[in-house]
């Protein structure tokens, strides 16, 4: 049978006649059951009509916590692990060793839970916003749905964390271990997770514009279907990365390192990706890099046939032994760039700046050269082979 208002009531005023702090926990233990989300109802309605009473407000200030730290960690230690839906909200619990409590549904916003151990807790649907938690042992823990809005979380252990749905705008991860956590439609926005490791988590339909991810650990990674625009993603480590299907534009990927990626219909539009490694990817078409800045990055031995490089900046980029057979090179800047053996055939190359280039051995047959730039460039051994509008080429005198 459920609790009554009235039974509730009476519990308080029964703790509050022996001078006792009617805390969630000690309310229940008078009544014998009842969950703590009906007994903190009341007991926040107990405490708003003694705050309008003026004679009463030194008793309600004196009652103002729902539970302290010391109760919650005399009963941790008698046994007791059920604190689903307990109000705990600025909490002082720096170095608690809690691991397996149930706080699910939690009030624990702006909580000091520094260096705490909650590893395989129930904090599902908890509210944990504004809370420290640094340096905290979470790994393991189901976080599904928690509210982590400004949460700092920098150094935290979160290895194998349930954090689908969670959110996490504005959260500090710096540092923090995330290998092999489930980040699923989690939202990331503007977080910033620098120097973290998220080497094989879960991060797919993850909503993370401009998140901060400098030097960042998210080799084999899911982030397909993921929103990262405006992303700082400069030294992140991407390699073996499923990247199917995500949203980078406008992303800083300077010197980072996608070796391996998966491309398939990813959007680097306005990208930055200066000195970023791109070798040995494989992504037939629907890959779209136009506006991009690749300045000497390396795309050797890279299959990207029939993706988009239109107007984009490849000059000193490496592509050499790369297949880009009909890719879209449309006004692209390719000076000074490594194309030697490189496939590119049946490749647009309309009005792209290819000057002092080196395409010994290159394959072009098929290829639109109008009004291309070779001018300066190595074109030895290159197969011209029914290439269209040559004549409009600009050429070496020597060919």
């Amino acid at each position: 049978m459920s609790l009554t208002v009235e039974e509730i009531r009476a519990a308080i005023a029964s703790l509050v006649a022996t001078g006792e702090n009617p805390t969630q926990v000690k309310v229940r233990a008078v009544l014998g059951r009842g969950s703590y989300a009906t007994i903190n109802k009341v007991l926040r309605e107990w405490r708003q009509e003694k705050n309008s009473e003026p004679s009463e407000v030194g008793l309600a200030n004196q009652y103002s916590k729902s539970m302290d730290a010391n109760e919650l960690l005399s009963l941790y230690a008698a046994g007791e692990r059920n604190f689903s839906e307990i109000d705990l909200s600025e909490v002082f619990l720096v170095d608690a060793v809690l691991p397996a409590i149930d706080l699910s549904s939690a009030d624990l916003r702006g909580a000091n839970l520094t260096k705490i151990n909650l590893r395989a807790a129930n904090l599902k649907g908890a509210n944990l916003s504004n809370a420290n938690l640094q340096g905290a042992d979470l790994s393991g823990a189901d976080l599904t749905g928690a509210l982590l809005q400004n949460a700092d979380l920098t150094g935290a252990d979160l290895r194998g964390a349930k954090l689908r749905q969670s959110q996490l705008q504005g959260a500090k991860l710096i540092g923090s271990n995330l290998k092999g956590a489930y980040l699923d439609e989690a939202n990331l926005q503007m977080a910033d997770l620098s120097g973290a490791n998220l080497s094989g988590a879960d991060l797919s339909l993850a909503k993370m514009e401009q998140s901060i991810l400098i030097a960042s650990n998210l080799s084999s990674s899911n982030l397909s279907s993921t929103n990262i625009q405006k992303a700082n993603l400069s030294k992140a480590n991407l390699s073996r990365a499923n990247l199917f299907n995500t949203q980078l534009q406008e992303a800083n990927l300077d010197d980072s390192d996608l070796s391996g990626a998966v491309l398939r219909a990813s959007q680097f539009t306005s990208c930055s990706l200066r000195r970023a490694k791109l070798i040995n990817l494989e992504a037939t078409g629907g890959v779209n890099l136009n506006y991009t800045n690749l300045q000497g990055a390396d795309l050797s031995g890279t299959k990207l046939s029939g993706a988009n490089f239109q107007s984009s900046n490849l000059a000193e980029a490496n592509l050499s032994n790369a297949d880009m057979s009909k890719a879209i090179f449309k006004q692209a800047n390719m000076s000074r760039a490594k194309l030697s053996m490189t496939n590119l055939q049946g490749a647009n190359l309309t009005q792209a700046t290819i000057m002092d280039a080196d395409l010994t051995g290159a394959d072009l047959s098929g290829a639109n050269c109008d009004r291309t730039n070779f001018l300066g460039s190595n074109l030895q051994d290159v197969n011209f082979t029914g290439v269209t509008n040559k004549a409009s080429a600009l050429l070496p005198d020597n060919l």
